[in-house]
């Protein structure tokens, strides 16, 4: 059953089909480049959209991944995959029958790692898509 609002918790990237271990947030961005046209037959400028970029970011808690899990992939997995300039796939989805899925692939442009004293130590990943972004639903 979709979810009628969605819960924040369930909605998560994955990457190349695994899920981000230890996600505590994440967002997707979508941007149009709009071009500005004024004549001299206009008096206010005409704003005409053109493509469209989509990127995310996703923030994590720095952790192992535990033995036997096959479906999550950690910070070191990203960051091998950021330094060979591999490209990956994304999902953007909460995987229940009926809720969203957005599909792509993109590159990773980002990754950082913060250590506080007193807190748990944290990761941050951003990535830019390569291409279009699919919008469909999980089946």
């Amino acid at each position: 059953m979709p979810s009628e609002i969605y819960n924040g918790k369930l909605l998560r990237f994955k990457f190349d089909a695994k899920k981000v271990l230890h996600a505590t947030s994440c967002k997707l961005d979508f941007s149009t480049k709009l071009e500005e046209i004024a004549t001299k037959d206009t008096d206010g400028t005409i704003s005409i959209p053109g493509n469209y970029t989509w990127s995310g970011s996703t923030e994590a808690l720095l952790a192992n991944l535990p033995t036997g899990d096959t479906t999550h992939v950690t910070f070191d997995d990203i960051l091998a995959k950021k330094l060979a300039g591999t490209e990956i796939d994304v999902e953007f989805t909460t995987d229940a029958i009926g809720d969203i899925l957005y599909t792509g692939k993109a590159y990773i442009e980002n990754a950082s790692i913060t250590a506080d004293t007193g807190s748990s130590t944290k990761v941050s990943i951003s990535f830019k898509g390569n291409g279009n972004l699919t919008q469909d639903v999980v089946v």
